[in-house]
């Protein structure tokens, strides 16, 4: 029966010798180095090093190489569909094997090619290699190589495009099969370019030996599509079922212990475009968990932007965020070598539809530009795309290094200059919150912004199509349902950005938007919005202020967009004008529960407070309930987001109270605070608020020697109830292996025929 035909002849040179590379080491054990010859044109690639007797029962292939024996492996790629290697194609490589016998470095020959090989070429090599005085080689020829990566699903994980190159119903069953076409649906554009960096490796093995990965970027670095291809892998390498979840909760409430090998992927696990505490507050009480979980088989993948994750970090409990310290769990995706930036360029202009006279007058630049400091996968990707450069004016090599130093400014540039359909069609995405239905169903409320923008609906629906692939992408929801949604992320900010340029544009925004789309999606002047929000100009304050209601009670301020608009998004302008109009309803701001750091209501008072917006008699009733709470032990009062709702009496008065009724029953008081939670919770987080309250408490009354020892007393207490909870409490914890990299990769101008194949 003949192996699976993984159509290697359209991986390219590069992405062959990666191959080349990773079978050398995980099929032969061996690990060899690259060499940097420039005499085979760049375009093949050789390894040489000392044969090795693998762990594993070798191949039979390989018998021939003894170990011990200065070993060179040769990579010869073809893209050609069909072809057959013949011996004019190596009579240049014999001269070579010659030369680096005579130099001590080769005893035997390996030759790896996707190409066909008859016997009478395989008997050539030999001949050949015994007359210039190598008497061992060996050639393994396209249909070996697909055997193997039909037969081990560890290659198809390191070199994951072979994943779009083959029928995946040969290597997968049905369940698993439905959830690799559904991935392959949104993720093959990308896997056609994907290159398998050693951040893609680290988190690949962290999956397999950890069960867990933290992927870290700024935006437009390929988290996503690293953790896209890793759940790809995991249907194939651990027969895993995939699930997208949202949330700590989801992933805890979708886990079936009966069910342990899933795989739980969560993008922007801790906020899409800014920290969310909520979120994050969610891993703090569910990690146990999701630690439990791992250790019975399930694997998490997480995704975060970077300064998203160092916005959250301080919300991490300790005993949380030592979990995500260990290096083989915490990548970050943005550390590429030279060579993979080039490889990545590459790939990028390969696929995409730029002209063979651009891409040839680009080349002696394309090195340059690929280690451009700011370099990024989609930043590169976007130039491989003439709807992105027609109108960059590219011709210098200075304004190609410009492309990748300034991507932003580039993108607007373009973006600016997209006809009415385009703008209007990608306005529509962006007014359905990334998230556009298909097939599209106009309504009233958006074919009213067509229009205003300046086209029409059947114009708009044309839109679509080119606008697949490159600004945006026809991809499935959650529930596996085909949406439209922006190609990037950081394509939805750069249009967010555009629009707010054009005070027309933004009154659609504002007049298209429903209340609960208008806070999550715009901008009124905050100090601390970034993102994909639509800024809004202050003379449209007036049509936006009556559309933004008080804050719901019912939810916590983490999960209460409104509040967090308020607080983060609004000038102290838009804020006295938000506060004028809803003059009646602001007392009930005033009422809000204990747990103080978890209300939303202080932080939008202290707010308003600051934009002179918030009446007196509001302020001193806030003030009167953060004195009730605090004498109830929850010392979130002392927040510096808080305290200043307090005047220095108000503030002097707590104290008094605090000193004579609180610190008297500390350790009663402790242990209200640590009863109620289940056994699984680990004793740190039981007995958490009580110490954070001793802390402030300490620097609150820092002059008072009395209360001082109380509190020290206090402090210790809570050692002790943490230490003895420990005896009905067992840790949930694993243990990280980092697995080797595969073998690197010769340092050649992988941009010698980037323009072959295009016109």
């Amino acid at each position: 029966m003949l192996p699976l035909d993984y159509n290697l002849h359209t991986l390219g040179w590069r992405a062959f010798q990666d191959l080349s590379a990773v079978v050398l080491q995980r099929v032969l054990g061996q690990t060899f180095h690259a060499f940097a010859d420039s005499n085979d044109g760049g375009r093949d690639g050789a390894f040489h090093g000392t044969w090795a007797t693998p762990g594993d029962a070798p191949q039979p292939e390989v018998a021939a190489l003894a170990a011990g024996r200065a070993t060179v492996a040769q990579c010869k790629f073809s893209g050609q569909a069909t072809g057959t290697l013949t011996p004019s194609m190596l009579a240049d490589e014999i001269s070579k094997v010659e030369l680096l016998h005579q130099q001590g470095l080769c005893d035997a020959y390996l030759l790896l090619t996707n190409l066909r090989v008859t016997g009478r070429t395989e008997a050539w090599v030999a001949e050949e290699c015994a007359r210039v005085g190598v008497d061992a080689s060996l050639v393994l020829d396209g249909r070996w190589i697909c055997q193997q990566i039909e037969t081990r699903p560890d290659l198809r994980r390191y070199v994951p495009r072979v994943y779009g190159l083959g029928d995946l119903g040969k290597i997968l069953d049905d369940r698993r099969l439905r959830q690799a076409e559904a991935l392959l649906a949104r993720l093959r554009p990308d896997l056609a370019t994907f290159v398998p960096t050693a951040a893609y490796r680290r988190a690949a093995d962290a999956v397999a030996d950890y069960g867990f990965v933290l992927l870290l970027g700024e935006p437009a670095c390929g988290k996503t599509t690293i953790a896209a291809t890793l759940a790809l892998a995991a249907l194939d390498n651990w027969k895993c079922g995939v699930r997208r979840v949202d949330s700590a909760e989801e992933l805890v409430a979708a886990w079936d212990p009966d069910d342990p090998d899933q795989l739980f992927w969560v993008d922007d696990a801790f906020g899409s475009i800014r920290h969310n505490p909520e979120l994050t507050d969610g891993w703090t009480r569910r990690m146990d968990q999701v630690m439990t979980a791992i250790e019975r088989g399930a694997k998490v993948v997480l995704t975060s932007r970077d300064y998203i994750y160092r916005d959250a970090r301080p919300y991490l409990k300790e005993y949380v965020h030592t979990r995500l310290r260990e290096r083989q769990v915490v990548v970050d995706v943005t550390e590429l070598t030279p060579t993979e930036r080039g490889q990545i360029l590459y790939n990028h202009l390969k696929a995409g539809d730029q002209s063979a006279d651009t891409l040839n007058r680009w080349r002696p630049h394309l090195r340059a530009a690929a280690n451009v400091e700011r370099f990024q996968p989609e930043v590169a990707r976007r130039l491989a795309y003439t709807a992105f450069t027609e109108s960059a004016q590219l011709a210098s090599r200075d304004a190609l290094l410009r492309w990748f130093d300034r991507p932003v400014s580039f993108l607007a540039d373009v973006l600016r200059q997209l006809d009415p359909a385009a703008r209007a069609a990608l306005a529509c995405v962006y007014m359905a919150g990334d998230e556009l239905s298909a097939p599209i169903e106009l309504t009233p409320r958006l074919s009213d912004a067509i229009t205003r923008l300046g086209s029409s609906p059947a114009e708009v629906l044309s839109a679509f199509g080119p606008a697949d692939g490159t600004f945006l992408q026809l991809s499935q929801s959650s529930d596996g349902d085909p949406v439209w949604r922006f190609r990037h992320p950081t394509i939805r900010e750069g249009f967010a950005a555009v629009v707010a340029e054009e005070a027309n544009a933004v009154g659609v925004f504002v007049d298209g938007l429903a209340p609960d789309e208008l806070v999550e999606q715009l901008d009124c002047g905050g100090e601390r919005a970034r993102g994909t929000f639509v800024r809004v100009p202050p003379s449209l304050y007036d049509r936006v202020v009556p559309k933004v209601p008080v804050p719901s009670r019912t939810a916590t301020k983490w999960s209460n967009p409104t509040a967090w608009f308020l607080q983060y998004r609004c000038s102290d302008e838009f804020l006295r004008q938000w506060a004028s109009h809803h003059a009646e309803d602001l007392p009930r701001l005033a009422t809000f529960g204990m747990y103080i750091g978890a209300m939303w209501e202080p932080g939008v008072l202290v707010r308003l407070q600051a934009a002179e917006a918030l009446p007196e008699s509001v302020r001193a009733a806030a003030a009167a309930q953060l004195a009730e709470h605090a004498l109830d032990f929850d010392s979130g009062w002392l927040d510096p987001g808080v305290v200043t709702l307090l005047t220095a009496d108000e503030r002097a008065s707590i104290l008094d109270r605090i000193r004579e009724e609180v610190i008297p029953d500390l350790r009663e008081r402790i242990d209200q605070a640590g009863e109620g939670w289940d056994d699984d919770v680990e004793p740190a987080q039981r007995y958490d608020e009580a110490r954070t309250a001793i802390r402030q408490y300490r620097d609150a009354f820092a002059d008072d020697a009395s209360v001082q020892d109380a509190l020290a007393d206090a402090d210790a207490y809570i050692d002790e109830r943490v230490e003895y909870a420990h005896e009905d409490y067992r840790p949930r914890l694993a243990s990280p292996l980092a697995a080797a990299a595969p073998g690197a990769l010769s340092d050649r101008d992988e941009f010698d025929d980037v323009a072959d194949g295009h016109h």
